[in-house]
């Protein structure tokens, strides 16, 4: 089955290579910081502040990036590693519904154990009163040196303008295994600055004890 899907992304790319023969080089970097790196709903920064960034090739719907986060698994004095990812894709728009058809891979300097790989595709549409979108990411073979299976994870987004510019984002979320995240915030643009404030829930599948709420602060911008 997964095999199959993998040649779904290349015959994508294949029919859209031609398309793309004379497109332009766009190239674009990213900088964020927040109080808390999280994830699917789980924090990756152990509670703690994260510095964060990216850069992206990109040329007629096809991209190219990488992207890093400082990150402690563990909590212990000098236990922070490094998260390094990188993802290629396609993106484009047909009738008004955007699709983004990728595939990340996850890669942790310290702990090598934890890279894992995903394929995704990303469906999306704006009502105008709201945009919706839906993700669907594949977990591909097993987490890195280890026999557990990189789980699937499903994804349900809204954006709803409200007044003075300001979107209210809502999210939910299906890790299989492990657990199911929800989140509410706001979030607005002043200049070059993207702020957002974000409320997020974690309900762990098995083990109440792992369940999270966090409050997320984020500032980034992007040249």
């Amino acid at each position: 089955m997964k095999f199959t899907k993998l040649s779904l992304i290349a015959a994508v790319a294949v029919s859209a290579i031609t398309t793309t023969a004379m497109a332009e080089l766009e190239v674009s970097a990213n900088v964020s910081v927040t109080n808390n790196y999280v994830w699917r709903g789980m924090t990756q920064s152990n509670n703690a502040a994260a510095v964060q960034g990216g850069l992206d090739l990109g040329m007629g719907g096809f991209y190219l990036g990488t992207w890093l986060s400082n990150v402690d698994f563990s909590g212990g004095a000098g236990a922070g590693d490094t998260e390094v990812d990188g993802y290629v894709g396609y993106a484009g728009e047909i009738e008004g519904f955007g699709y983004d058809l990728g595939y990340i891979k996850y890669g942790y300097l310290d702990v090598p154990m934890g890279n894992f790989d995903e394929a995704y595709l990303g469906l999306s549409y704006d009502f105008g009163v709201a945009s919706v979108g839906a993700t669907y990411s594949m977990g591909m073979d097993d987490f890195r040196g280890t026999t557990t299976e990189v789980p699937d994870y499903i994804a349900v987004e809204a954006s709803i303008p409200v007044m003075q510019d300001y979107s209210l984002d809502l999210g939910y979320g299906d890790y299989d295994t492990f657990g199911t995240n929800y989140s509410a915030g706001v979030s607005k643009s002043f200049d070059k600055v993207d702020f957002s404030l974000t409320y997020s829930v974690f309900e762990h599948e098995t083990t109440s004890s792992s369940d999270e709420n966090n409050l997320i602060v984020s500032a980034g911008t992007s040249f």
